[in-house]
């Protein structure tokens, strides 16, 4: 079996791999941006300690011919030197005993020159010089800050005795600097976008279903066999739907309009059709007996003591005209429905109860099954068309069969009538005129009966079938719920 998810899950599990993409996405480009800040810093640091060591080296090899192991106007050459190829670094010369005894920033981005130590780094910087000092080796320092993160490098110097270290510092723009603050931005706006996304298909989602589910009430709630016309739901998608419907429902209403017109043409042209076998029929049938009767009444003229026994058989004749000329009558006369709801159950009892002592007389058990309650149609009309299956059934099952009646809903909402009997069947041969006018398979039979049933089926808007068994004959009247 195949498993298909329906279009809110489908569009809900899209919505999910959006926002886990997009998380996934964040975290990334926030990885990576921590990785290139760590990297400048990194790198930094390095160009840091490479200027402490160049200024340490710088000025042991100016002063390597001198005496005095504190020259400032040497380390102030030594720094200009050494700083002004490194942009963005700061240094000096820092002494035990004397403290900070030289400084520079040749790359300075400011409109004056700086020549003063910072101030908040004072202590840092003392601290880091005096530990290099005790060490023996140069030592680096880094101070994370909100917008900057401080390095720092001290590199003590070779002088015997000398208690002096050089320094350096430079600044690197911390993750949390502006460029940061707008990766951010980005993020948030990224992550808005997909929550809004989700919230707005959420409620075109919820109004979807709700205009699907009128439609789907819409077509639920009609029983009858026209569908009612579907209103608008104010959705471009679902409207062309319902205006597809709606059109399909004005053509079928035309269809069934010009179907029912050519069905009453074609009622009228069988009249027509019927009447010149009737005509042939009723030539036979009222000939025939109109020559015995002659015959007859000559003989008993002829003889005068057998006039009663003529007298007799032309009254039989006679019955037998007026039988015949009934049923012609009957079959003429125009079929009109007057629905209205019925017992079913009530109903097949009344209609069976007619036959009883002719079916109790031949030996034969009649068998109702009604599983319906009520169902509407003309109760007087339908009644005639049973009367002449149950007739039909009786006069073909033998002593000791059956003949079952039975009522139930069938599979296209409609109620079927269904005669079955015990008997012998129908020849093959006359099925497919089962249902014609003056059509009979017995000697004495008019074959109207079968056909005043098809009228009556198809004047309640149904139809009467006949259905082949192993044994005996069934025949089905299919009749709709008629509303008026």
């Amino acid at each position: 079996m195949r498993f298909a998810l329906a279009l809110r899950w489908r569009l809900l599990l899209l919505w999910l791999v959006m926002l886990a993409t997009s998380a996934t996405l964040a975290y990334l480009i926030r990885d990576v941006y921590q990785l290139g800040n760590e990297a400048q810093v990194q790198k930094s640091a390095e160009q840091t300690r490479r200027a402490c060591t160049e200024l340490e080296a710088g000025y042991a090899r100016a002063t390597q011919f001198s005496e005095r192991a504190v020259d400032v106007a040497v380390m102030g050459a030594v720094l200009n030197l050494v700083l002004g190829e490194l942009p963005g670094i700061e240094g000096g010369f820092w002494e035990e005993e004397n403290g900070f005894i030289a400084y520079a920033f040749p790359t300075h981005a400011g409109s004056e020159e700086k020549k003063d130590v910072p101030p908040t780094e004072r202590k840092r910087i003392t601290t880091l010089a005096h530990s290099s000092i005790v060490e023996r080796s140069p030592l680096s320092d880094l101070i994370p800050g909100i917008r900057e993160t401080v390095l720092l490098s001290a590199c003590p110097t070779n002088f015997a005795g000398s208690r002096l270290v050089a320094w350096t510092m430079s600044r690197s723009p911390a993750a949390l600097g502006q460029a940061y603050d707008e990766l951010n931005h980005g993020l948030g706006l990224l992550l808005g976008f997909v929550v809004i996304s989700g919230i707005w298909l959420g409620f075109s989602l919820h109004g979807w279903s709700q205009r699907f589910n009128r439609i789907e009430q819409a077509l639920g709630e009609y029983s009858g066999s026209m569908p009612g016309e579907i209103p608008a739901t104010g959705d471009a998608e679902l409207d062309r739907i319902v205006g597809a419907f709606n059109r399909f429902r004005v053509r079928l209403g035309t269809e069934r309009a010009r179907t029912a017109e050519l069905g009453a043409k074609l009622a009228h042209l069988e009249r027509f059709a019927a009447l010149g076998r009737m005509t042939a029929v009723v030539a036979h049938e009222v000939r025939n007996p109109l020559a015995a009767m002659r015959l007859k009444a000559e003989n008993a003229l002829a003889l005068p003591g057998s006039q009663q026994g003529a007298l007799k058989f032309i009254l039989g004749e006679i019955e037998r005209l007026d039988s015949t000329v009934k049923e012609m009558l009957r079959k003429a006369e125009p079929v009109r429905v007057h629905p209205a709801e019925v017992h079913i159950a009530d109903w097949l009892a009344e209609r069976l109860e007619a036959f009883a002592e002719r079916s109790a007389a031949a030996g034969i058990e009649l068998q109702p099954q009604a599983d319906l309650e009520i169902w509407r149609f003309d109760a007087r009309s339908l009644g005639r068309a049973l009367d002449n299956l149950i007739a039909n059934a009786l006069q073909h099952t033998p002593r000791g069969g059956t003949v079952t009646v039975a009522a139930s809903k069938n599979t296209r909402d409609a109620m079927s009538l269904i005669v079955c009997d015990t008997g012998v069947g129908v020849d093959a041969s006359m099925e497919p005129r089962l249902f014609e006018p003056f059509v009979s398979g017995r000697t004495d039979g008019v074959g109207l009966g079968l056909a005043l049933v098809r009228e009556i089926a198809i004047a309640h808007g149904g139809e009467a079938r006949y259905i082949r068994q192993p044994t005996g004959a069934c025949f089905e009247l299919e009749i709709p719920w008629r509303a008026s």
